[in-house]
């Protein structure tokens, strides 16, 4: 055994020698990769030993005869499925480096995980705000579980259970940085650096969705939270729920003052949450209860309309008025009349600062694409599809799409094709649109709206022109 070690560490430290400073160094970046993974498994070991296995532990996660709380599947997430995942990269990727100084290449290893696997992770991540807080609460509630807990975690030199369960969005966070770290250690002209620039940019995607995902969730709980202090009967017609739409989430909230100039100076302190497709008014009708909101207003995205400046009424108590502060915002439902004066609102906002903030988010500027053979929507103002037929897809970021499957359209182009997401699990590709039919929507409705608004000012221009015209004809 000794004289094997002896050669062995010959052969590698002429191996070593073999190479040039900036390959061994790119050697040593891929090997971070494998070392790192397996430091990463360990703990998922640990996480699975004293943890996960431990039936008292899952007993403690079962909620209490409330069948609404989340249980232990709601909590842990599909942590079996991210450990079996470390797992088999750790085995492959010691079977890579297994009789081998140096290696060509983890790209190989790597790309199924990339293209499939990795994604798994996005689900995980997407739970772990609602997971650390459900803890955090159980272990203030329950003095047990929080001594059962206790009595584990001083054996695991300073860690405790949630360090080990936001390893795995830490792990793939790192996954871009020891990739980067590769690359920089790669030649332009090397046959691995276009596959490894290919995955680099693949893992920062997961990445990014995995972040978007953790922080969607946590607002959707806000919203949740926030569903429970609201009234919705006044726009019950509208909407009954925040968290009934999946993909909606708030973009902005605050407390504004609403004014009434008409006769004098009155302000009103209403709430103005801004959703992902609407943007919904409320207030607090009961002073001697502020946690209890009444909503008073709905409207979809597309019927907002902001004009910044403020022009006060000559009798207008202008010492009162902070008329920097101040803009006009007007709401109005699919087919209202463009001189209605429903939906109508002077806001005072605490700060100029805040009245711009305001104004960004509620007119956003308009996506345009330099290709004039590509039109893209705002992801709140999407056509909705139907498909007719079943379309096999015939590219890999082609959508499979069945009879009746629904999705919303991102982009559109000239020679049919379209790149949308398909409702049922929010995929994201390419489909044809010869195989689908567009449906009723709120982006429809108020295409309409304003193709028939167009038609009428058409029409009283024209009736305007021909009284002129008959006028003059008179004269």
């Amino acid at each position: 055994r000794r004289r094997s070690s002896s050669k062995n560490d010959t052969r590698r430290s002429s191996s070593k020698d073999q190479i040039t400073k900036n390959e061994r160094a790119r050697q040593e970046a891929m090997y971070e990769i494998f070392t790192s993974e397996q430091t990463y498994r360990k703990s998922m070991e640990t996480l699975e030993k004293q943890f996960l296995n431990d039936n008292l532990f899952l007993c403690y996660l079962e909620p209490d005869d409330d069948e609404d709380m989340p249980g232990p599947e709601d909590i842990l997430g599909n942590i079996d499925e991210i450990m079996s995942i470390s797992k088999r990269l750790v085995d492959e990727l010691r079977g890579l480096y297994e009789s081998k100084v140096t290696i060509d290449s983890v790209a190989g290893v790597l790309r199924p995980y990339v293209d499939h696997l990795f994604s798994a992770y996005i689900t995980y991540c997407s739970n772990t705000s609602l997971q650390q807080e459900i803890i955090t609460e159980k272990r203030k509630q329950d003095p047990e579980f929080d001594k059962f807990l206790d009595g584990i975690e001083k054996s695991l030199v300073g860690q405790n259970l949630q360090s080990f369960l936001i390893m795995p969005m830490q792990r793939i966070c790192r996954m871009p940085l020891l990739l980067d770290a590769v690359l920089k250690k790669t030649d332009e002209d090397h046959p691995d650096r276009q596959a490894m620039e290919t995955l680099h940019k693949q893992v920062c995607t997961i990445v990014q969705t995995c972040n978007d995902e953790a922080r969607k969730s946590e607002v959707r709980r806000e919203m949740a939270s926030l569903e429970k202090r609201c009234d919705f009967s006044k726009i019950s017609d509208s909407m009954t729920s925040f968290t009934g739409n999946k993909t909606r989430y708030i973009v902005k909230e605050g407390v504004v003052m609403k004014l009434n100039l008409k006769g004098g100076f009155k302000a009103i302190k209403i709430n103005i949450w801004l959703f992902t497709d609407c943007l919904v008014i409320g207030a607090t009708l009961d002073p001697k209860d502020e946690s209890k909101i009444t909503l008073t207003e709905y409207c979809p995205r597309q019927g907002i309309t902001v004009v910044s400046h403020f022009q006060p009424p000559r009798n207008a108590p202008k010492k009162k008025l902070q008329t920097e502060n101040i803009f006009h915002l007007t709401l109005k439902k699919a087919g209202q009349l463009a001189n209605s004066k429903h939906g109508r609102h002077i806001i005072q906002c605490p700060s100029p600062q805040e009245k711009q903030k305001w104004l960004e988010v509620l007119r956003p500027p308009a996506v345009e694409s330099e290709n004039p053979d590509e039109t893209i929507y705002e992801e709140w103002d999407v056509p909705l599809v139907k498909a007719e037929h079943h379309y096999s897809k015939a590219n890999e970021d082609d959508l499979e799409l069945y009879k009746g499957e629904v999705c919303r359209v991102l982009k559109k182009y000239t020679d049919g094709w379209c790149y949308g997401v398909r409702e049922r699990d929010g995929q994201k590709g390419w489909f044809p649109m010869s195989f689908m039919v567009e449906i009723q929507s709120e982006h429809a409705r108020y295409r309409d709206a304003k193709r028939k608004q167009e038609l009428v000012d058409a029409l009283a221009q024209t009736a305007q022109a021909q009284g002129v015209f008959n006028t003059m004809i008179d004269r």
